[in-house]
Formats: structure tokens, C-alpha cells, sequence
């Protein structure tokens, strides 16, 4: 069975010089390149790919789950991090898992736990 690659959503994009270009005009406009970027990839290596996004400014008052191009999309609640979204995650992982984020306290959290992280740029 492949790892579970969750994704950094505002991380990559950020981290990204293309994406970052789309994101500074639009923030939707980002997100919507980034899905395009992975649904891509996703056709090439199939396997379980969440992307994790805060919504915690301006977010529901839940957690959000949507498909987009047969991405799965998580939008953290108001009030909460994408982080802590990314870190619940990898504690329930039960299988492989690789982390593409270049945020520095994920990775720390990541290591910890014996999972993999890729770094946004590494990834992209």
C-alpha cells in the first residue's frame, strides 16, 4: 500500500514560487492551482492524499472535509491551526505516512513520531 502524503496546503503554496504568484492575487486562486498541481500527480501515483488548510481566522465553526479533482480537503475550524489538523493526522496514522510541509514545529512533531517529512520545495 503507498504512504499517506499529507499536504501543507498554505505551506507548499507559499513555499512555492508559481503557486505563490496565484495565492498574492487570489488565496482561492492559490488553493485552486495547488489542487490542479496534485490531482496531477495523484494520477501518476495514486494514493491517499489529504491537503490540510487553516481556516482558523475566517473558517466554520468545524472542521471541514471536501473532494475537489479527487483531492481530499481539510479546512481546519475557526480558531484552530492547520498545524494541529496535520499533527491529529499523523497520530492517527496507522500506516506510512510522509508530511510535505517546510514548517519547522510539524517536523519536530513529525520526527518524534517516526514519520517522514518532505520539505514544499523538495516535493513540488
Amino acid at each position: 500500500m503507498p504512504p499517506r502524503i499529507i499536504i501543507d496546503g498554505y505551506n507548499l503554496i507559499r513555499q512555492s514560487p508559481e503557486l505563490r504568484r496565484y495565492d498574492s492575487e487570489d488565496i482561492a486562486r492559490g488553493r485552486e492551482m495547488l489542487l490542479a498541481m496534485l490531482a496531477s500527480y495523484r494520477a501518476l501515483k495514486p494514493c491517499p492524499m489529504p491537503v490540510v488548510f487553516d481556516g482558523w481566522h475566517e473558517g466554520a465553526l468545524t472542521e471541514q472535509h471536501v473532494r475537489e479533482k479527487g483531492i481530499e480537503v481539510v479546512y481546519s475550524r475557526r480558531g484552530e491551526k492547520a498545524d494541529e489538523v496535520i499533527k491529529r493526522l499523523v497520530s492517527k496514522a496507522r500506516d506510512a505516512v510522509i508530511v510535505v510541509t517546510s514548517d519547522s514545529e510539524i517536523t519536530h512533531y513529525c520526527k518524534g513520531r517516526r514519520c517522514e517529512v518532505l520539505p514544499s520545495p523538495l516535493f513540488e
